[in-house]
């Protein structure tokens, strides 16, 4: 008898007798081995040539990553005669200003205080204070850096995704037009 295309007979199951067990010999093989290098040019290339004719596996790793480029390194000098990209921050309302600079800090700080006294369109962060009547801190109160570059084309990218992070986070004083939606920068914020 059938249903659906089946037979309705059930069958017992096919149970096979127990063999002798077998004694076999196992050939060990040795885990394979591996030399992992960061790869600093051709030095790395010619280095890691020694070991083709060895058991050894050769794997590279880079450290110019973007995350590596994002994050903030740490410098022993006086970290305002750097260059890099940095933030100003009103002390009042906390409302920020992302820029670059390839010269020092503390020149850049000096034009955005300068601006802040003349009453100058120069500076977004000057025209900030003066238009609400806050006033101009000391260096260390008022600019903070965010990452020591010298000027590249790197310089630009992470000057970007700070001033992203900061429109994102609605203090950023600058003109939104000037902002685009950009999903790299997004999911690097998000693993934050």
């Amino acid at each position: 008898m059938y249903n659906n295309s089946f037979p309705m007979q059930t069958r017992r199951p096919h149970h096979p007798k127990p063999h002798k067990e077998r004694h076999t010999t196992h050939t060990h093989t040795p885990t394979q081995k591996w030399a992992i290098f960061t790869y600093i040019g051709k030095e790395t290339t010619y280095f890691t040539n020694l070991f083709r004719r060895t058991d050894i596996n050769v794997a590279f790793r880079t450290n110019n990553t973007i995350y590596n480029r994002l994050s903030p390194t740490h410098h022993t000098t006086d970290k305002y005669t750097q260059s890099g990209v940095y933030i100003l921050t009103c002390p009042y309302c906390n409302k920020a200003c992302v820029g670059q600079i390839g010269g020092s800090f503390l020149a850049r700080y000096k034009e955005h205080k300068r601006a802040f006294r003349q009453n100058n369109n120069t500076s977004k962060f000057a025209q900030h204070l003066n238009e609400y009547a806050h006033s101009f801190g000391t260096i260390h109160d008022t600019m903070q850096i965010l990452q020591y570059n010298k000027k590249s084309t790197h310089l630009n990218t992470i000057e970007r995704y700070y001033i992203h992070a900061e429109f994102t986070a609605n203090n950023h004083l600058s003109y939104s037009q000037n902002i685009f939606p950009n999903p790299i920068f997004e999911a690097i914020l998000n693993t934050h």
